[in-house]
């Protein structure tokens, strides 16, 4: 191997083993709460999680937190996210050498994305979107390929990797608009037949959407589903959420309509809502990189528009359509998660500075661009170290210990989603709430745990701030400030 080769090769593997290392060693071993609770445990078992599912996410994950036994499956699940994002700290890598970066300014500014606050908080704990994310940023890749020359195969493959994506998390499905638009701008053409061939490959994708009627059932049949003892409880947390073996739940769970999610699909296109978008990626870029870097990404940017704007625009859009999404849907509390392409657009751009000749005076300025770059990824990653400290019991754990010892194995816990995918956790994955039943409702139907309680053991967990009393349930214990646990009378 030349030695250039071999330098490319060894920062190619830098870019992605160093990130990966970092979020291993940050990813924490307890359950936590919300839907990483869920998505650390539904794998494992092959349930069925919140809407929309993510089949590609839980089958792969089905495998991995068996295949890679090490450690506690929490661990393992955030493990697994962790290499995602590392993957596409590499596809990033790979993008910005295809806009004229050098290997170390590609490399150097692959690790700063890799540590900034919004990626590496989502690199070590377990994300549906993470795998979507990796997907994109390869999909991204194989499209610049095929946009510079590469073969046809590039052009199903983005397209392959977009169905996945999709079926990792929808939001993946933002990158297609940018891939249609560069079919038609591009000077080569996309035949019919390769049209026709990328429509099959991101159908092939989304067919891993089955999972979720063919799983269903097949829970239902075989009793796996705890609530079903339950009259009325419909499908459970985990197990069987929305019962997608019906039709409706099939639609429940495909559309997240309970959430109102396609009303704010479709707001996504009103164009009052485009400055929202422009506004949120700059000051994500501000917050993440700094003022002087947001500068050099622009700056980056017109320089990979005047080399080949068809390319860059592309790109560009593929990694920040989504944005229009994330600035309109309110029901989303942690927005980052939706933003992680338009962090990651900032290693082509700034690659895109690279000097291209050999020249004395463009030899200092690539030093010194390789200079601030690795000075903003070794700040950055000093100054998120926080990462890889964990408190005993942390997350999720702390819950699933103090509901132990006043709710026995046959007994029934109602909770809100955010600690009901903790304790669900705990009585369906890890065993360590063995023989629990665990019901997610967040509204108090107070009159159906009574009907349940007449064969069941009912007991209701809430914050006491928001609920002072329950009628027919007597307070049985305080956990907290923030829970109370009640038990429910027939």
């Amino acid at each position: 191997m030349k030695p250039a080769a071999f330098a490319r090769a060894a920062f190619a593997a830098l870019a992605f083993v160093v990130p990966a290392i970092a979020y291993a060693a940050s990813a924490s071993s307890e359950p936590a709460s919300w839907d990483t609770a869920e998505l650390q445990g539904v794998p494992y078992i092959l349930g069925i999680s919140h809407p929309t599912g993510f089949p590609f996410y839980v089958l792969l994950g089905g495998v991995w937190s068996h295949a890679f036994a090490i450690g506690s499956i929490a661990w393992r699940m955030n493990v697994m996210s962790g290499v995602a994002i590392a993957l596409a700290c590499l596809a990033a890598y790979g993008v910005a050498l295809e806009f004229g970066a050098s290997g170390l300014v590609a490399l150097s500014a692959t690790w700063w994305l890799a540590f900034t606050r919004n990626v590496w908080s989502h690199a070590s704990r377990a994300e549906a979107q993470d795998l979507a994310v990796v997907c994109a940023a390869f999909a991204i890749y194989a499209f610049a390929r095929w946009m510079r020359g590469g073969r046809n195969r590039w052009f199903v493959a983005a397209f392959a990797l977009a169905g996945l994506g999709m079926a990792a998390h929808p939001n993946a499905l933002w990158i297609l608009p940018a891939f249609v638009v560069g079919a038609l701008i591009e000077r080569r053409r996309a035949s019919w037949p390769l049209a026709a061939a990328a429509a099959c490959a991101v159908v092939a994708g989304l067919l891993l959407y089955a999972y979720l009627p063919l799983r269903s059932a097949y829970v239902v049949a075989h009793g796996l589903d705890p609530t079903l003892a339950l009259a009325g409880a419909g499908g459970g947390i985990f197990w069987n959420y929305n019962d997608p073996r019906t039709l409706h739940g099939l639609v429940l769970e495909l559309t997240g309509s309970e959430s109102q999610t396609p009303a704010y699909f479709l707001a996504s296109f009103n164009p009052l809502h485009l400055k929202d978008a422009v506004w949120a990626f700059l000051t994500g870029l501000r917050d993440e990189y700094g003022w002087i870097a947001t500068f050099l990404i622009f700056a980056g940017f017109v320089i990979a528009w005047r080399r080949n704007w068809r390319t860059t625009l592309v790109v560009a859009m593929a990694a920040t359509t989504a944005l229009l999404f994330s600035v309109v849907y309110p029901n989303e509390s942690d927005v980052g998660r939706y933003r992680l392409l338009a962090s990651w657009l900032a290693v082509p751009l700034l690659g895109a500075l690279t000097p291209q000749s050999r020249r004395t005076r463009d030899t200092l300025l690539g030093a010194a661009l390789v200079a601030f770059l690795f000075v903003g990824a070794g700040t950055t990653f000093e100054r998120h170290r926080v990462f890889f400290r964990h408190a005993p019991r942390e997350g999720g754990r702390w819950v699933i210990d103090a509901v132990r010892p006043y709710v026995p194995r046959d007994g029934t816990i109602v909770t809100g989603w955010l600690d009901a995918t903790s304790l669900a956790y705990g009585a369906y994955v890890d065993g360590s709430l063995p023989g629990r039943i665990i019901v997610s409702d967040d509204t108090l139907r107070i009159e159906r745990y009574r009907a349940w309680a007449k064969r069941h053991r009912i007991f209701v967990l809430v914050n006491p701030h928001d609920v002072d009393a329950l009628a027919g349930a007597q307070d049985l214990a305080k956990l907290d400030d923030y829970h109370e646990l009640f038990t429910v009378e027939p």
